[in-house]
């Protein structure tokens, strides 16, 4: 179970983190906007924020769309992404309904009931579609059925301004680059453990760190009990993931996480091999436990 967890939590993450805002482009009025909306045993759920995002990995491109309302959301997986068509869920691809921030204790998996539709791709420009499934929650074996889903939002890249640096919480040195980021520190209790979490965003980078099995203080190995992951932008080569790393708790009292960390690892996209050193961190977070 705790495996399925670590394949399954860069998702969940993404999910928890996406964000979306005006871009300055060439203008065209459909990619302005950014859509996702699906109903959920019936009920309409019309996501606030939505992104898309393409991973490449030995020839193969892997494209994840997410969107989410408050704490509920939706996370679509094509597996071997080539463009418009049809992606049945059957073809190792993945939708998951997620209801609330506890994670994975109150997500709806399906990977055989459903399908996902592109019905129109101009790549770094615009991806449209549909998709429905039968989610399954693999702890409580209870089902949400998601219909008449639909997506549509703009591949362009936004910028955001950086976190100025006398507000951030949570500050590291990034291949040499000191850099401020702000966020907050979420623990949740699930029937594997506890999950901790730790989300930062400055502008359009993201920086996370997240443990599996969290206990309180003490020294954990991120790469062997959780992920980290850095974004540095929002391109298919800006997102980095932790292949070694130390996170650090010294201290969880006053509604306060302090710690720090640091990780090296290589580019999602397979095809890059670019890698990013993480050093130097601490956190002074905000902490919260559900």
């Amino acid at each position: 179970m705790k495996t399925y967890l670590k394949l399954f939590l860069p998702a969940l993450i993404c999910l928890l983190i996406i964000s979306s805002c005006k871009k300055e482009i060439d203008y065209h009025p459909e990619w302005d906007v950014a859509t996702m909306s699906g109903k959920v045993d019936g009920a309409l759920l019309t996501c606030t924020v939505a992104s898309a995002q393409f991973f490449t990995s030995n020839g193969k491109t892997t494209l994840q769309i997410i969107g989410n309302k408050g704490e509920a959301g939706f996370s679509l997986m094509v597996d071997d992404f080539k463009g418009a068509g049809t992606y049945n869920l059957t073809d190792n691809n993945l939708a998951t309904y997620l209801a609330t921030t506890n994670g994975l204790q109150d997500a709806f998996l399906s990977s055989s009931a459903g399908a996902i539709k592109i019905t129109s791709y101009t790549p770094d420009k615009i991806i449209k579609g549909t998709f429905e499934f039968k989610g399954e929650n693999i702890f409580t074996s209870t089902t949400k059925t998601i219909t008449e889903g639909q997506f549509s939002m703009s591949l362009i890249p936004s910028k955001l301004p950086q976190t100025n640096p006398a507000a951030a919480n949570l500050n590291a040195t990034i291949d040499g680059a000191s850099t401020g980021f702000t966020g907050e520190a979420v623990s949740i209790t699930s029937p594997i453990g506890k999950l901790l979490t730790i989300t930062t965003v400055s502008g359009d980078k993201r920086l996370v760190l997240s443990i599996i099995g969290y206990t309180g203080i003490g020294t954990y190995d991120i790469a062997k009990d959780g992920t980290a992951v850095y974004m540095k932008d929002q391109t298919p080569a800006g997102s980095f993931y932790a292949e070694s790393g130390t996170l650090v708790i010294t201290s969880e009292e006053s509604g306060k996480l302090k710690g720090t960390f640091a990780f090296k690892g290589p580019n999602q996209n397979g095809t890059f091999t670019t890698s990013v050193s993480v050093t130097n961190g601490s956190f002074d977070l905000p902490y919260s436990k559900k």
